[in-house]
């Protein structure tokens, strides 16, 4: 029995030294080698929250990613707007520019002269290519509070024909458009090229009005190299120059067709007001009239443009209103406008010349087209001008660039952009009759009509039906419809040239699917880049 206790105490310090609890015990029941202890309930039913965050995680990525594209395209077209909305200013100065050198002789003793009769007299002739076409490259920057003074973030070439079309054709170049190569600047982002070599001319000792001169000129000079067009000149301003315009002039009256209220119009500060304007009837003052034309986040790119002709109208019709040609008063102005806010290459011959060639131009008949890198390759539809990409930042340091798309990929070529040029600057005719084009697969391999259609959006025009030809069966050859056996259109026939494909009537088509041109695609369509059309 002693033996038999004595094991009883050692077996019950064994299981008090591992910690099992014991069970209660009275005073008369001596304390139990173990405890008992109740079975762990079932699990209550818990949301699999692990399980679910996964799998919400698996299907959110596509969404984050394409918010993440969403926030690249909105900083994309902040960054293009700022280019598109000074449009306006850089054509109006160009107006008043005109108009400074139509009547400066007046401060001389010819204010007795008529505008005509003065180019005659004193103009000389105004450069321009053998197609009677004037290039202008136009730099637009801020005033001289300007965050990255010199940089020129709008640039764009515009094109004059003052005789055939009576028409401007106008390029806006991003500022992040980069040249790996320039004979004389280097390699930088378009917007720096100014900047840099004019900073170099200076450190060479160059006088700084000359430094700046010869630094648009060289712009010029490469940029008309790499467009393929030869540029006869530069003029550079700023947002002061166009406000200083309206005010000399008295201000513009125009009547506002929709109420505005734009709360995101940047102020002064790198921030934002609000700027409001009720429809009607309005007076506006050179700085109303600004944000005017600038103003985007209340309506469309359309209606902000009808808003920038719409200013520049104005301008014109009160100039001429207040027979401004002789007010030496707001002459002396506008030339201290000219002084202060605008540079240019021109001679005053030339400058001259040019208010004769401005008189004569149709301010409706006005093409513009802003290059992109909307390329279609990765966002659904392209958009005019869509000829550029961005590569990896990691290829440039950090920086943001645009390149331009080469076919093939390597090396980088400006073919696709010259291209451009070729077709929009002397086909400009059929850019300003804006056809509509229509393009019908009957027999072509599936996606022709898609990727013929992306094509030509890319180069400015526009395709509003893309479609199998349900009412033709499949054919064996491709053609461009004819709206009748005797009538053939300057747009239908230029399009039969530039995909060398044959004209014929057909009455099988349905006015769903005619337009302007109507482009057939049969069984030997092979899809060809325009690039290549030319050739």
């Amino acid at each position: 029995m002693e033996e038999g206790a004595r094991g009883w105490r050692r077996y019950e310090g064994w299981v008090r030294g591992i910690h099992v609890t014991p069970t209660p015990s009275s005073s008369n029941i001596p304390p139990m080698p173990f405890s008992v202890r109740r079975l762990k309930e079932p699990p209550k039913h818990r949301f699999p929250w692990k399980r679910t965050t996964l799998w919400g995680l698996t299907f959110a990525r596509p969404l984050l990613g394409w918010y993440q594209a969403w926030k690249r395209r909105q900083q994309q077209e902040h960054e293009t707007m700022l280019l598109k909305r000074v449009l306006f200013i850089l054509i109006a100065v160009l107006f008043a520019l005109f108009l400074i050198a139509g009547t400066a002789k007046a401060l001389v003793g010819l204010k007795s002269l008529g505008m005509r009769t003065l180019i005659n007299v004193t103009g000389g002739e105004l450069p321009h290519d053998d197609t009677g076409y004037t290039n202008i490259l136009l730099f637009g920057q801020g005033d001289s509070s300007h965050d990255g003074k010199d940089l020129t973030d709008t640039i764009m070439v515009a094109s004059i024909d003052p005789t055939k079309t009576q028409s401007v054709v106008v390029v806006s170049l991003p500022r992040d458009l980069y040249f790996l190569a320039t004979d004389k600047m280097g390699k930088g982002r378009i917007n720096s090229l100014y900047r840099d070599y004019k900073g170099y001319l200076r450190g060479k000792g160059m006088e700084t009005a000359e430094a700046s001169k010869e630094a648009m000129r060289e712009v010029a000079l490469e940029l008309g190299k790499t467009l393929g067009i030869p540029m006869h000149g530069a003029i550079k301003v700023d947002f002061e120059g166009f406000v200083d315009a309206v005010d000399i002039l008295g201000g513009i009256d125009v009547t506002v067709p929709e109420d505005i209220v734009d709360t995101e119009y940047p102020d002064e500060n790198y921030g934002f007001e609000t700027f409001s304007l009720g429809s009607g009837p309005q007076h506006l003052d050179g700085a109303t009239a600004l944000k005017y034309a600038r103003s985007r986040h209340s309506s469309s790119d359309f209606s902000r443009s009808a808003r920038q002709q719409q200013i520049i109208v104005a301008m014109a019709e009160k100039a001429k209103a207040e027979k401004l040609h002789r007010d030496v008063g707001a002459i002396t102005e506008l030339l201290r406008v000219l002084a202060e806010h605008v540079e240019t290459t021109f001679t005053v011959r030339e400058l001259i010349a040019l208010g004769g060639v401005a008189d004569s131009i149709d301010r409706s008949r006005v093409v513009s087209m802003q290059l992109s890198d909307r390329n279609g390759l990765y966002d659904t539809v392209p958009e005019a001008g869509g000829l550029l990409y961005a590569p990896p930042r990691n290829l440039f340091a950090g920086a943001s660039v645009l390149l331009p798309l080469s076919i093939p990929e390597y090396p980088v070529t400006w073919k696709q952009i010259q291209t451009l040029a070729r077709l929009l600057f002397p086909m400009r005719s059929i850019y300003l009759s804006n056809p509509q084009v229509s393009i019908l697969n009957a027999g072509a391999k599936p996606g022709s009509a898609r990727a013929l259609s992306n094509e030509f959006i890319r180069y400015g025009f526009t395709v509003d039906h893309i479609a199998n030809a349900n009412a033709l069966p499949d054919q064996e050859t491709s053609w461009i419809a004819e709206k009748s056996a005797t009538e053939q259109t300057p747009e239908a026939a230029f399009f039969a040239d530039l995909l060398k494909l044959p004209m014929q009537a057909s009455t099988e088509l349905t006015s769903e699917e005619l337009r302007t041109v109507t482009i057939v695609l049969g069984k030997d369509y092979k899809y060809r880049p325009v690039q290549d059309l030319l050739e």
